[in-house]
């Protein structure tokens, strides 16, 4: 019987663990390379980004979220990376993003139509990751947060902006609104049934401010003031020279005084006094009018 060496069996063991090593690069190779089919692989960016640009109208023609929550082409049904741009009424961008095979990735911008920065907002592999930020159209901040793979950072800002004072952003941008006809019903809303109260239409929330109502050249034809969607202050409005003709008092959609100026300069004894005037008919219509 032949007796094996200690040198013999220190080669086996040798071999032994270099097996073990070897299996353990190989699990280890196997699982980065698991990992990476899970992110982006540049090539597969590169050959699929694509470049879009167009109207409000066209872009919700051409593209969709499915169920899956992925951004998708309306024709062949397939997820879309690359950069979108939408552009307003006006010719203006309006807005732009990054999508990666339907998830969004990188910074999304909105803009106002004073072509003021409205939001911008950052996104990794689909998950909110870094800053969000939205603005009024006067610049200031509406609300500011931080994201870190989809969770919110608290901490990071003293507050969130003005969102805290719990009014919508539109209600603070169009607390003093100027325009023309056509822009006051983009705006806003009044209907009959709910006793002519002024509601703003996207929020449908009681109107509180000041609106100035332009005629078809630009002219001042009105100044109308709201609180909780009923007239309240001094309503004044202008004939089609520019002269200033009738103005009404109100209280909380009350009318409590109405001056007649038939387009001179303001006459005190001009004033009716609704608390006084016996002739309610005749005030009725003077301000219905």
């Amino acid at each position: 019987m032949k007796i094996l060496s200690s040198k013999y069996f220190i080669h086996i063991w040798v071999y032994f663990i270099y097996l073990i090593l070897l299996g353990c690069e190989n699990q280890t190779s196997k699982s980065e390379t698991d990992n990476k089919n899970k992110s982006y692989a540049l090539s597969k960016l590169l050959f699929d980004e694509e470049y879009w640009e167009g109207t409000s109208t066209e872009y919700k023609e051409r593209f969709f979220v499915n169920d899956q929550f992925l951004f998708c082409k309306t024709k062949t049904k397939n997820s879309y990376s690359g950069v979108i741009k939408v552009r307003s009424r006006t010719g203006l961008v309006a807005a732009s993003g990054s999508y990666v095979m339907g998830s969004r990735d990188g910074d999304f911008f909105e803009w106002h139509e004073n072509g003021k920065l409205k939001s911008k907002s950052q996104y990794k592999q689909g998950m909110r990751h870094g800053y969000f930020y939205v603005w009024t159209n006067k610049g200031s901040i509406y609300s500011r947060q931080f994201y870190q793979d989809d969770l919110e950072d608290f901490g990071r800002f003293p507050d969130q902006g003005v969102v805290e004072s719990g009014r919508s952003l539109d209600a603070i941008q169009l607390e003093t609104w100027e325009g023309k006809g056509t822009e006051f019903y983009f705006k806003f809303a009044g209907d009959p049934k709910r006793e002519g109260i002024l509601y703003i239409r996207t929020t449908e929330e009681l109107y509180n401010g000041t609106i100035t109502a332009l005629d078809d050249k630009g002219r001042k034809e009105a100044v109308l003031r709201y609180r909780n969607g009923k007239y309240h202050g001094t309503i004044s409005k202008w004939n089609d020279q520019g002269m200033l003709w009738e103005e009404g008092e109100f209280d909380r959609g009350k009318l409590v005084q109405f001056s007649i100026l038939e387009g001179k300069p303001f006459d005190g004894n001009q004033i009716i006094d609704i608390t006084d005037s016996k002739d309610i008919e005749l005030v009725n219509m003077l301000f219905n009018e």
